[in-house]
């Protein structure tokens, strides 16, 4: 076995350990339902608009975890690591402020079984909630403040398996266990008292989700393919522990005193997650270049916590396309002749509702696969950036313009497979 393979097990068995406490969110729009949706992609795809229904790696070296069934030609064993950025910029119309957050998106390991067989298990997170925000409220006799603020998320530990049942056709499955928790807290003040009312609210969830894949690849010519994809995940009932209190007391010197516990619920309940589908389709000249386009559906009306749930959201929807571009692949002359270049943009129906406005999202991707390592190893240094706007300033919805900033890298091995010559 490898050094890089030693290093790849002990890596993801330690930071796979440390993950859970990321603070992955500064959005007040993760305030709407489950939070921020992060599971997604690895960092080439996301350089790509999001592609990931298809193979999106032009050695095959890389594993997909979106559709496990198009890891029909994953020839090695392959480890993965990531690391994002998320810069943002709130705008309402009247003030202007920035935040910033780091955590890792992405840990796996995948290889191939047998001949026609390929597994995987993996961490990403699935969603973040992460916001302060203050209002004021103000009557003909008095004023009130508000400040809400919001924590936590709901992670991913997941399995993957595929076959491929022809030369042409395969299926996959990948099952997610879901845990985490939401913590959600409002105070409210009486400007000119000392009185203060403390809500609060921790969501503890757990419980599993699951995805079917299906891929199609058709040789076109000596060195050109068409590829499809598609994904469809199962709604899923997660068990939800939840708390939620209400409390009053006074500030004196700002240190509470005479708390009150007005109210107090301990429920157990489900987290009501919907079902979704995604399709794609691409075009590809083999170890030179790749376009294609994508969709995502997912139907977040039917999303619910508990029965006073009231979330204000919809139904998703996603457009994407992109591809990737290396000038000679085989090329010993220049090294920048053999990085991979990726480009892609997205527009997306988000779920989220504010009366009769819908919150939009579109941007645009770029990134580097950088060779490391022996020739023909096919390990990637990826970098990825994501440039993009979620909503519109106006009296009621904030503008968040943000930069998604991913580094991560792909090692590679060869497992599992029989010496011919010892």
């Amino acid at each position: 076995m490898k050094l890089q393979s030693v290093l790849a097990i002990f890596g993801f068995i330690g930071l796979g350990m440390s993950v859970n406490a990321q603070q992955n969110s500064t959005s007040p729009y993760s305030s709407f339902g489950a939070g921020n949706l992060l599971f997604d992609n690895n960092i080439e795809q996301a350089a790509m608009g999001g592609l990931s229904v298809f193979n999106t790696n032009p050695y095959s070296a890389s594993a997909n975890f979106y559709n496990p069934a198009a890891n029909r030609d994953l020839s090695f064993t392959t480890f993965e690591f990531g690391v994002n950025t998320h810069l943002s910029q709130f705008d309402d119309t009247t003030s202007v402020s920035k935040k910033s957050a780091t955590y890792i998106s992405n840990i796996s390991l995948a290889f191939p079984v047998g001949t026609k067989g390929r597994a995987g298990f993996g961490f990403q997170p699935y969603s973040s909630v992460g916001y302060e925000l203050a209002t004021i409220t103000e009557t003909e006799e008095i004023a009130f403040r508000n400040d809400y603020k919001g924590s936590g998320g709901i992670n991913s530990l997941h399995v993957m398996g595929s076959y491929n049942l022809t030369p042409e056709f395969s299926l996959g499955l990948r099952a997610n266990y879901l845990f985490g928790e939401l913590d959600r807290n409002q105070i409210i003040t009486t400007q000119g008292l000392a009185l203060v009312s403390d809500y609060s609210y921790e969501a503890k969830l757990s419980g599993f989700q699951f995805t079917a894949g299906t891929y199609y690849s058709k040789k076109i010519g000596t060195n050109k393919r068409f590829e499809a994809g598609g994904t469809y995940t199962l709604g899923a009932n997660l068990n939800a522990k939840i708390e939620d209190m209400t409390m009053t007391y006074m500030l004196l010197d700002n240190v509470p005193g005479n708390i009150d516990t007005i109210q107090y619920h301990k429920i157990y309940g489900d987290m009501k997650l919907p079902q979704s589908v995604s399709i794609g389709a691409s075009y590809r000249k083999d170890l030179h270049w790749m376009i294609g386009a994508q969709l995502d559906w997912g139907d977040w009306g039917g999303y619910s916590l508990d029965e006073d749930d009231n979330s204000n959201i919809d139904t998703r929807f996603r457009v994407s396309a992109g591809g990737y571009w290396i000038p000679d692949f085989n090329s010993y002359k220049s090294y920048f002749n053999r990085v991979t270049y990726r480009l892609g943009g997205f527009y997306e129906a988000t779920p989220l509702q504010f009366g009769d406005i819908g919150i939009k999202k579109y941007g645009v991707t770029f990134g580097f696969g950088f060779p490391v390592g022996k020739d023909r190893d096919a390990s990637m240094l990826n970098l990825a950036v994501e440039l993009g706007q979620l909503g519109k300033a106006n009296s009621q919805v904030i503008k968040e313009n943000y930069a998604n900033l991913k580094i991560g890298f792909t090692l590679n091995d060869v497992w599992f497979r029989k010496r011919v010559i010892d």
